[in-house]
């Protein structure tokens, strides 16, 4: 005879009793109760797992076996109210729960030949001394857990995660009790439990080749053109990979281009660099990207070279970088110039990272306002007389060599295309995850051009104030430009209000930036024709302006780029070159030591800091002490 057939249990058990029902039959156990083991454990047991904790259990030969269940406000230790050795401004600050508050237990057996479960309260055990919404707010139950990871993996945020398990429990469930006491802050430490699971597709092969060919594959489903290289006698690698797209991107728009690095996208530390371009539209969008496991001029020139034969004819006017050394060698041996029968290709830098480096490099600071204000003016002319200015009142040789250059524009939009992908990535996963992510951000990116390009002609800008006759021929325009001239339109009233007059223009040709800029009515002109005697914008007029678009986008400025581009250019001798190449190649070696230092610093672990020091100074100090 089964242990089920000398109990007899007369409460039945309905398939329609509600969750909640349940969790009310599984707290205060007043008759025994009978259940399948599967519907036990899926459907019963996680109603109540925050009430219940093991007290004893014991196993049999047979496979069957039972555990006793104790109230989890049983606590039998008293908390202590202090640390010793530790101060009260430092001491953690806890919640104290008085002990042997409840001694409600329950007895769980477990019938492995019949299937089934039993369910009854053990011994003379009491009621619980507390209500069930007491246990909730002490631990969140199974079920609501996995309601919450189920929304987590849709990488919602908290406060959104809980109104949706909130919303679902309550109307779909009849749990409400359960989920009330529910907070963003639980929620918030649940996803960060479950971020790893949600991340293993992304760490990739524990061995660095097998994840390198794993990450090549995956491009190449993505419909990359990959190419994998190495560099023998410096022990590095690395690999490019590029789109059609971006070959159509930079053979089309890659007359300027931003390179850029950026770190911590991967475990090994393999630097990712991206060249980016502006289109026609524009739009910022990819060019190329590629991997390498050290940052020198020689592994990064390969790179630049084997996108040269993938976009064949991609021929960079200009390269817009940071303030590294090892960037700019590495494009000057991947585009030699006119020495194999190129068109030269210039580097300049970065406005936000050269005047990071001019804080100390100009320490002098009516000088370094000069060399700034230089650096934004728009013509030639200009920027040639205040830079001669500057070194005229400059005192110091080094500082006068220093100043020999200058550079325009910024990095920020492919800075902003890194940050964008980092927020994604992690320095845990492996090289397939980072270009996972990277793919996803690319297909991203491509949309969101087509989506600017398909705007470009079609999308018309809505303003306020502005006469219909004008707004008419304003959305004769592409909508950037529209946007353009409506923010000069607009500026006119603030030039009222700041009791300027119509400038009295008699003709087009205004010497304001924006009008030289983009050969468009300026505020000037809107100005001249609203409140001045001369009536400029006439329908002819307009037209004229109209005609500079019918056929193409923003590259009908590309011819103008010496305006915008304009720097003061110093022709050197071969001497001068050949001492400028050998004053790069010393800043990229004080650039990499600089790099693996932080590199070892980052660790934390202060011997191997210590130990790279040492050696360091060992090695160099035959160097230094050679005599002059």
């Amino acid at each position: 005879m089964t242990p089920f057939a000398s109990n007899k249990i007369n409460i039945p058990i309905s398939e329609t009793l509600t969750p909640n029902q349940k969790r009310h039959l599984l707290f205060n156990v007043n008759q025994p109760l009978e259940l399948s083991i599967e519907e036990f454990d899926k459907e019963w047991w996680p109603l109540v797992s925050n009430v219940w904790t093991r007290f004893s259990y014991k196993n049999n030969v047979n496979g069957d076996s039972w555990k006793v269940f104790i109230c989890r406000f049983s606590k039998p230790n008293k908390s202590s109210t202090r640390k010793e050795g530790v101060s009260s401004k430092k001491r953690r600050i806890t919640k104290i729960r008085p002990a042997n508050m409840c001694s409600a237990k329950i007895k769980v057996q477990r019938y492995i030949s019949e299937q089934k479960v039993r369910i009854e309260r053990f011994q003379d055990s009491p009621d619980h001394s507390h209500a069930l919404e007491e246990s909730e707010r002490l631990k969140r139950s199974q079920i609501v857990r996995d309601l919450v990871i189920q929304e987590a993996v849709k990488n919602y945020r908290p406060p959104e995660i809980v109104s949706a398990v909130k919303e679902y429990a309550t109307d779909k469930l009849d749990l409400g009790e359960s989920v009330k006491e529910l907070r963003r802050k639980e929620v918030t430490n649940i996803k960060y439990k479950i971020h790893g699971s949600l991340d293993a597709h992304l760490i990739g092969n524990p061995k660095q080749e097998l994840d390198i060919r794993e990450a090549i594959s995956f491009l190449e489903k993505e419909e990359y053109l990959v190419n994998y290289y190495e560099i023998p006698h410096l022990s590095t690698y690395g690999f490019v990979f590029i789109h059609p797209d971006h070959i159509k991107n930079l053979e089309q728009h890659g007359w300027l281009t931003l390179i850029d690095s950026t770190h911590k996208t991967n475990k090994y530390d393999c630097r990712l660099f991206t060249l980016y371009i502006r289109n026609y539209y524009g739009c910022w969008d990819v060019g190329a990207h590629f991997f390498v496991s050290n940052e020198n001029s020689d592994t990064v020139a390969e790179g630049l070279k084997i996108i040269r034969r993938f976009a064949r004819r991609w021929n960079p006017r200009y390269f817009l970088s940071d303030q590294s050394n090892i960037e700019s060698n590495s494009i000057k041996m991947a585009f030699p110039g006119l020495k194999n029968g190129e068109q030269e290709c210039e580097v300049f830098f970065c406005t936000v990272h050269i005047v990071r480096v001019w804080m100390n490099k100009i320490y002098d600071k009516k000088i370094r306002q000069k060399m700034i204000h230089a650096m934004h003016k728009r013509t030639r002319i200009g920027c040639e007389n205040i830079v001669q200015e500057a070194l005229n009142e400059c005192s110091n040789s080094t500082i006068k060599k220093y100043i020999m250059r200058n550079y325009v524009t910024s990095t920020n939009s492919l800075e902003s295309y890194h940050s964008e992908l980092k927020r994604t990535t992690s320095p845990q996963h492996g090289l397939i995850g980072a270009c996972q992510k990277i793919v996803a951000l690319d297909k991203k990116k491509r949309a969101d051009s087509e989506h600017v390009a398909y705007e470009f002609r079609t999308k018309k800008i809505s303003a306020i104030g502005i006469d219909d006759e004008i707004l008419d021929e304003i959305h004769k325009f592409p909508f950037p430009v529209q946007q353009m001239l409506i923010n000069e339109f607009c500026a006119v009233e603030g030039r009222i209000e700041k009791g300027k007059a119509a400038p009295g223009l008699t003709s087009l040709n205004c010497n304001c930036l924006f009008f030289h800029r983009y050969l468009l009515p300026c505020r000037h002109i809107f100005h001249e024709n609203m409140y001045g005697t001369m009536k400029l914008l006439i329908p002819d007029v307009w037209k004229k302006f109209q005609q500079m678009f019918d056929e193409s986008g923003f590259e009908i400025y590309i011819h103008r780029e010496l305006v915008d581009l304009e720097v003061p250019v110093f022709k050197m001798t071969e001497a001068e070159k050949a001492m400028e190449n050998r004053r790069l190649a010393v800043s990229e070696l004080t650039e990499r030591i600089r790099d693996i230092y932080w590199r070892v610093e980052e660790r934390g672990d202060k011997k191997k800091t210590g130990a790279f020091i040492s050696e360091l100074k060992n090695r160099l100090e035959p160097v230094l002490n050679i005599p002059i």
